[in-house]
């Protein structure tokens, strides 16, 4: 049981919490940028990023291509789906605004996914293994996931949608690094338990072989 618990604490990886951080600073430009009325320019600048990373996807999907010398069909169909998404990386940068009114029902998606995750690995890493706390975690995943319906299925003008994106990336965030947290906090306890353990079987059987060389000079002066 207790092998089990290390095992769940070591695999959530304290690491995603740079993810978290990204999400977090992230949401605070939506949110102060959104009130001191760059709203417009933010979620445009957000739809450019993501414009480039396609954009990048493509030319790396064009590299991989012309790298390879003998092409197959499915080598075409993956070019065709990389210079696809390209195109529609350029789009994204040269008129993102119509964009955003559909990129809030994908980026609505995308945080529920990630709500998500963080409820599971809330309810089944960290309560399993042990750690104290975890329904904070599963507390700030179920108002992201609320939060990522509300984006989905509420159609917002963009300076209400940018500022309900930026709360719901600081929420995400915060769930997502609490239970970094409280992995790296439920790892620390069972190591600590780990070695009580190991110093009070080490005591025992100190005593145990004490006891038994005891036992057996007796035996000898009495023979």
């Amino acid at each position: 049981m207790g092998k089990n618990k290390k095992d769940k604490a070591v695999n959530y990886s304290a690491g995603r919490m740079i993810i978290d951080i990204i999400m977090l600073f992230l949401g605070l430009i939506f949110v102060i940028g959104t009130i001191a009325g760059k709203g417009d320019d933010i979620a445009a600048g957000f739809v450019r990023i993501i414009g480039g990373v396609l954009i990048l996807a493509g030319i790396f999907a064009l590299i991989n291509f012309l790298r390879i010398k003998d092409k197959t069909v499915f080598d075409w169909i993956v070019l065709a789906i990389g210079l696809s998404i390209a195109v529609v990386g350029i789009v994204f940068i040269i008129n993102p605004l119509p964009v955003i009114t559909v990129f809030n029902f994908i980026f609505g998606i995308i945080i529920a996914v990630y709500a998500i995750v963080i409820i599971v690995a809330a309810v089944g890493t960290l309560r399993t293994a042990g750690a104290k706390y975890w329904w904070f975690s599963v507390l700030f995943g179920v108002i992201a996931l609320a939060l990522g319906a509300v984006i989905i299925f509420f159609n917002f003008a963009t300076k209400t949608l940018t500022i309900v994106i930026g709360i719901t990336l600081v929420v995400g965030a915060i769930g997502g690094m609490a239970n970094a947290i409280l992995a790296s906090q439920a790892k620390k306890e069972f190591k600590a338990n780990s070695k009580i353990l190991d110093d009070a079987t080490f005591t025992v059987e100190s005593t145990s072989t004490e006891s038994s060389d005891g036992k057996s000079d007796d035996d000898s002066v009495k023979y």
